[in-house]
């Protein structure tokens, strides 16, 4: 059963995935590349959030490799974020 977009249990789901691909790091970079351009898509929702309970080099280093490799995804600005989290 596919959720439709403006389901509430969508920020569930987002919720969830950020929790699990914030526990560790090195996992959530071997996962994201193996990720179809479809997954990315879907994972890209929660990037963001994930930067910030990262917080790790490697990570945002994995982030600019994926964008090259799908640069329609367009994932410029949420890698700009994950930068400036780096910082804080």
């Amino acid at each position: 059963m596919l959720i439709e977009e403006n389901d509430p249990a969508v920020c569930e789901i987002w919720d969830s995935l950020t929790e699990l691909l914030s526990e560790n790091a090195e996992e959530t970079i071997k996962f994201l590349l193996t990720c179809t351009k479809e997954q990315l898509f879907f994972v890209s929702e929660v990037i963001e959030d994930i930067s910030y309970n990262l917080r790790s080099q490697e990570y945002i280093n994995t982030l600019w490799e994926l964008d090259r490799k799908y640069p329609e995804l367009e994932m410029k600005s949420d890698i700009e974020v994950a930068e400036d989290y780096m910082k804080e």
